[in-house]
């Protein structure tokens, strides 16, 4: 393929035509190997999934959302424009000037004995998604403001093959820094960029929100079931 990106070693890309992350979930339970990395060639959305096989129990693989979404905003920075304001939104939205872009999608495998270590997954898929096209015209009220497109925020040159690149880039760095250093870097990485500056994060990725008369916890693991975002099918490209 022309112009196919470069990836570090550890990766096995292969476009797809289908959705990357639905894709990958396919073939983690097919038995395809850590590093399975899938992509689509879209021009108006970006959506990649990788695979992994963790060795650490259920509470703390889900950590892996959060250096998920770490190395999706890392990779957008470093091709966006240097103003962009980007930020993350607990567990798993990508915010630019404070509208959803899109963000990241997690689901794992059977829980297992691996190592001596009870309840690891068997596999874990992590998806990427950014909007980059705007959605055109929609009726919903206030899709405007709930979400925004790379297009619209200035990043028109962003396409797809640049992300996953930079995505591969950045998630390898995220993962051996907390494989190196344990998950604390990740939980203040995550936390200075939160778009609610009251949001604090707990060491295991739970998150304390003050909404102004209390403190609220909300567990990871309960949020992370569900997507908290879902982006709007483009009407016109």
């Amino acid at each position: 393929m022309k112009d196919w990106p470069i990836f570090p070693p550890g990766y096995e890309a292969r476009l797809c035509l289908d959705d990357a992350f639905e894709s990958a979930v396919a073939a983690a339970e097919a038995g395809a190997e850590d590093g399975l990395l899938l992509w689509q060639d879209r021009a108006d959305r970006f959506n990649a999934a990788v695979l992994l096989r963790p060795l650490d129990p259920l509470d703390a693989a889900l950590g892996l959302s959060q250096v998920g979404l770490l190395a999706l905003l890392d990779a957008l920075a470093g091709l966006a424009p240097a103003e962009t304001p980007i930020t993350l939104g607990w567990p798993d939205r990508l915010l630019v000037n404070d509208a959803t872009a899109g963000g990241l999608r997690l689901a794992h495998g059977a829980l297992v004995e691996k190592h001596g270590m009870q309840d690891v997954p068997d596999w874990l898929v992590l998806g990427f998604t950014l909007q980059l096209a705007p959605f055109g015209e929609a009726d919903a009220p206030g899709l405007e403001l709930e979400y925004t497109s790379l297009h619209e925020e200035g990043c028109g040159e962003v396409t797809a093959k640049l992300l996953v690149e930079a995505v591969a880039h950045h998630l390898l760095a995220w993962l051996n820094r907390w494989q190196e250093t344990g998950f604390e870097p990740v939980r203040r990485a995550a936390e200075a960029f939160q778009a609610v500056r009251e949001a604090k994060l707990e060491p295991n990725g739970d998150l304390w929100l003050h909404d102004g008369t209390a403190r609220r916890l909300r567990v990871l693991r309960a949020a992370l079931r569900q997507p908290s975002w879902v982006l709007p099918e483009a009407i016109s490209a």
